[in-house]
């Protein structure tokens, strides 16, 4: 079973979004990489991160990330100050224990942002346009089967 936001973790997620259906429909309009960060809490003593390429209601590609040093949170169409740094429109940020109650469907991403437990970075009213799509994200994470630290 593969750890939360690990490579191979990533790689089950970008397959199963890319055979989702109702993600395609619901994020067909989209276009905004993410970073997803997950903050150490419970029995996780570091942070974790991911990139989720987003365009068109398709994963683009996957990659953990190290440091917050590799990527830079840009405006569309923009590049990144550095050729070393991944360029992405959005972070969604939340401790290790709330990811674990997004992912097992008790707290919803939307919900998440707006009572505190969560935050993004970039466009949020974009974002907000985009809730059956971010359920979807959501729904495909829950269906990989999962080890939490």
């Amino acid at each position: 079973m593969p750890k939360f936001m690990s490579e191979e973790w990533l790689n089950l997620y970008e397959d199963a979004l890319n055979k989702n259906e109702a993600y395609a429909k619901a994020a067909s309009w989209w276009t905004g990489d993410f970073i997803f960060i997950v903050r150490a809490s419970g029995n996780l003593n570091h942070d974790i991160m991911g990139y989720i390429g987003l365009t068109h209601g398709k994963c683009t590609g996957v990659k953990p990330i190290s440091s917050e040093d590799e990527f830079e949170v840009v405006k569309p169409d923009v590049s990144a100050s550095s050729p070393d740094k991944v360029a992405v429109e959005y972070t969604y940020e939340a401790s290790h224990d709330t990811w674990i109650q997004i992912i097992k469907g008790e707290l919803d991403p939307i919900r998440g942002l707006l009572s505190g437990k969560a935050k993004i970075q970039g466009e949020m009213a974009k974002v907000l346009k985009a809730t059956d799509a971010a359920k979807e994200l959501v729904r495909t994470a829950s269906l990989i089967d999962t080890e939490f630290y």
